[in-house]
């Protein structure tokens, strides 16, 4: 039986790069039409994919997709606020804020609890 592998030691094989990229190493993907903005930990700048958003919501299904041009990773999550039934904002590292689209907050509230006590 081979054991269950997380997401702190997956990598990615992103096109244009020469290494793998850890999956605990990416915050967001960022959607630009046919490219992504792939947003990293460590002070490294944006780098720009040519591959579009459902590509890589495809290739790492753990990440959760908050609105048509975001893509998060749930271990970033600091904190998420429900102001209301229709407005719902995932707080990320370094003061980002992400609103999640309107008809994606019970799927993302979802997907955010089971990561939590997956964690646990």
């Amino acid at each position: 039986m081979i054991p269950a592998i997380g997401i702190t030691t997956r990598s990615i094989k992103v096109p244009g790069l020469e290494i793998p990229v850890l999956l605990n190493s990416i915050i967001r993907l960022q959607g630009d039409s046919n490219y992504t903005w792939l947003h990293l930990t460590a002070g490294v700048r944006p780098m720009l994919i040519a591959k579009n958003l459902k590509w890589f919501e495809d290739m790492i299904p753990e990440f959760v997709r908050v609105h048509k041009s975001e893509l998060i990773n749930p271990s970033f999550v600091q904190k998420y606020s429900a102001y209301n039934s229709t407005t719902l904002e995932v707080s990320l590292p370094n003061k980002h804020t992400v609103k999640v689209s309107r008809r994606r907050i019970d799927a993302v509230l979802i997907k955010l609890k089971h990561h939590r006590t997956n964690l646990c």
